[in-house]
This record gives C-alpha cells, sequence and structure tokens, in this order.
C-alpha cells in the first residue's frame, strides 16, 4: 500500500539535493506515477505557479494510486480491490427494501446469448437491471459509456435514488447485477483506459451471502453488504454464487478524478459524498480484504473495438 510519509521523506530529500530541469506539471505527473521523483523540488514547483505544496502531496497521492490500478492490469500486484466506504445500517436497510421491491416489480436483461455482455461466459443465470440509461426500460442492453439523455429510471425508489444521486454527476453506467444461486461469470478481461483517462468501478453488495465471491487477478474475495469496494476491473476477474440465495450488487462505473480520489478512494481524507457515508478505518479495510488463492489459467479479453480474446497462462505461486 501507498504511505504519504515515504513520499514526504523523499520529497524533503530533494529539497536539499536539487531539483530536475525546468519541471512542469506534466513532467512531474510522470514522475511521481513512476517513483522517480527524487530530483524534484517542492519549492521549484510552487514557485513557478503551477501547484501548491498541499497540492503536489495531494497529486502524488492520486498519482501513486493512478500507478497502482494500472499495475494491477499488468499483473504486477498493484490495486485489485479496496473497502471504500460504509453506509449507514438504517439507510442501508431501506436501500435493501428499494431493491426487493425493484426485483419484484421492473424487468432485467438476462445475459444470454443474446446479451452484448455474454463474451464473459456466465454460468447459470445473471441478470442485469439498467438503472441509469436513455430509455427508462430497466432491461435496456445498451453498452453505452457516455452520459448523454441519461436518467436515473425510477425515482420513486427513494432511498435507493438518494444513493445514485450523490454520484449522479460521475457516473457513466449504473446497474443492479444480479446472480441466482450456482451461477456467475467465468474469468474475464476488460480495458479500462481510453486515452489519459481511467474508469473505475465500484460495488455496493445489497444482497450476499457467503458463499458468493468474486476473484480479481487470482486472489478471490467476498464482498460484504453495506460496504462500496473499488473493483479494479481491468484485471482478470471473475464472479461466483455457490449460495442457495439470490445474490445482488449495486455497481456503477465513473472516471478517476480528483473527487473519486478525495471522496472515495482515500481513507485519510475525511470527505465523503454523504454525512451517513463513511470512510473505513485501516483494520476495518484490512478485515474486509481478505482474501485467498483462486487458480484463472484460462480467461478471455474484451477489447475496446469488441474483439474478444482467449488466453491462457500458468498458475501462480498461492503466496503471491
Amino acid at each position: 500500500m501507498y504511505h504519504k510519509q515515504h513520499d514526504l521523506e523523499r520529497m524533503t530529500l530533494a529539497q536539499q539535493t536539487g531539483c530536475c530541469k525546468g519541471p512542469n506539471l506534466k513532467h512531474f505527473e510522470l514522475l511521481a506515477s513512476t517513483k522517480a521523483c527524487d530530483k524534484i523540488c517542492l519549492l521549484c514547483v510552487e514557485e513557478q505557479g503551477l501547484v501548491s505544496v498541499i497540492d503536489l502531496e495531494w497529486m502524488l497521492e492520486i498519482a501513486t494510486f493512478r500507478q497502482q490500478v494500472l499495475e494491477a492490469t499488468e499483473h504486477l500486484g498493484g490495486i485489485r480491490m479496496l473497502p471504500c466506504l460504509s453506509v449507514d445500517p438504517s439507510w442501508f436497510r431501506e436501500i435493501q427494501k428499494d431493491v426487493t421491491r425493484l426485483i419484484e416489480e421492473l424487468r432485467p436483461s438476462v445475459v444470454d446469448k443474446s446479451h452484448p455482455t455474454y463474451w464473459v461466459n456466465p454460468y447459470g443465470k445473471a441478470v442485469q437491471y439498467s438503472l441509469f440509461n436513455s430509455s427508462g426500460n430497466t432491461a435496456d442492453t445498451t453498452i453505452d459509456t457516455s452520459r448523454e439523455n441519461k436518467a436515473f429510471v425510477s425515482t420513486e425508489y427513494a432511498s435507493l435514488y438518494r444513493f445514485f444521486s450523490l454520484f449522479e454527476q460521475q457516473v457513466l453506467t449504473f446497474r443492479l447485477n444480479g446472480m441466482m444461486p450456482h451461477s456467475g461469470l467465468s474469468p474475464h478481461e476488460e480495458s479500462i483506459v481510453d486515452g489519459e483517462r481511467i474508469r473505475l468501478r465500484f460495488h455496493l453488495p445489497v444482497f450476499t451471502n457467503e458463499k458468493a465471491s468474486v476473484a480479481l487477478d487470482q486472489r478471490r474475495f467476498w464482498l460484504q453488504e453495506g460496504y462500496v469496494y473499488y473493483f479494479n476491473n481491468g484485471c482478470v476477474h471473475a464472479a461466483d454464487n455457490d449460495g442457495e440465495v439470490e445474490r445482488y450488487h449495486l455497481v456503477w462505473d465513473q472516471w478517476l478524478s480528483d473527487w473519486a480520489f478525495d471522496n472515495l478512494l482515500d481513507v485519510a481524507s475525511p470527505s465523503t459524498p454523504d454525512a451517513d457515508l463513511h470512510k473505513l478505518s485501516p483494520a476495518k479495510v484490512e478485515e474486509l480484504s481478505r482474501s485467498e488463492h483462486r487458480p484463472m489459467e484460462e480467461y478471455v479479453i474484451g477489447k475496446p473495438t469488441g474483439e474478444v480474446v482467449k488466453v491462457s497462462r500458468p498458475d501462480r505461486p498461492k503466496n503471491e
């Protein structure tokens, strides 16, 4: 995990030993993200009016997070998953009630051979409720990460809509994904990089069970109800519901931004999207991050072009 103090000590040393030639913001971001910034000077950058010392410290954090996300997509460790927030229990119970009503009253799409996400090779039965689209139809299967003309489809579910509204200016997609008992999604990998932008995925498990799990780059995790998780879908990932009850997660995508980092990802920041969403203690993050080895020797990669490529690789050591 990244530790702020390490960079602060290194930057203090940098001020004593001199800085790189003609630093500029783009150059500094590159240096910070590659952890090669031992020759850049905080005072020099601030003096040129590029960024304040406080903002520079923040930039190091988000740049390092970005780098660790990209490392994970290359199977080099990095950040696969990160518990971010807890939802106030009374509010979460109301969200559960809304989701129960929504499942009873509205129609999902079924991830079958006609579904655009069937390339992930589902087994059993998986369903999706599209909750942010331009059609107003929860069975909408349009693959669209733009925000144009989109709206939340069912504002009458007040507690669920309240949660969505916190991310309304950020989200690209927002869905309720369900897996029936003894169902799942086979190992697959997606592209999360679009030019200079990185697409983040978040999960809020609404209903789950002890036999429902996700796998990210050969590690199995058990996501718990009532917690928001960052989920790096640029890794090889899979989902399994081996339990006897249905599993439902709210899942949404948004770009990595200062707002996302400050309000969701930076545990050191007190900022959250709502007073009833709470940052987690380091001990709780560790507890929610427990994992075990889960081999994924074969998987498919979905390319931005729509091409699907099958990949095989040797299993990795269990102590990875």
